[in-house]
């Protein structure tokens, strides 16, 4: 009769033959963009940021023309490097007036990198903003 390997035993050779991943560089938002939905409740937020080998977290925070928090979003452990989410305004939207949303990319308690974005709480069709060149 065949003998039969321990299946933990193979996949830890397996793990210890696996490359090891080294990053080159911390990751890093490369871009990013947010756009009001028609209702202007919810806000669509796309985000890019570079490769990495150790899963970093995303956060959003959104602030209203006073400065208040309206809505957070932390996300743990991203594992691709392109994120698009919707977020919902806590408080009544005032149309026409600046937001601001500040992006931070961290890991391990560290930040990596952030980015704020200013932008009136307007609707705007992101493919026709495309068109003229355009965030809002």
């Amino acid at each position: 009769m065949t003998e039969m390997e321990d299946p933990l035993e193979v996949y830890r050779r397996s793990l210890a033959d696996a490359p090891q991943v080294v990053e080159a560089h911390p990751p890093r938002i490369e871009r990013a963009e947010v756009w009001p939905y028609p209702d202007l409740q919810r806000l669509w937020a796309r985000v890019q940021i570079s490769p990495f080998a150790a899963f970093p977290n995303l956060a959003f925070t959104v602030t209203d023309p006073d400065g208040a928090v309206v809505c957070t979003m932390f996300m743990v452990e991203i594992r691709e490097v392109y994120q698009s989410v919707t977020m919902h305004l806590r408080q009544p939207p005032r149309a026409g007036e600046p937001y601001r949303v500040l992006i931070e990319l961290s890991r391990d308690e560290v930040e990596l990198d952030a980015r704020t974005l200013d932008f009136e709480l307007t609707f705007q069709d992101p493919a026709q903003a495309a068109n003229r060149g355009g965030q809002p």
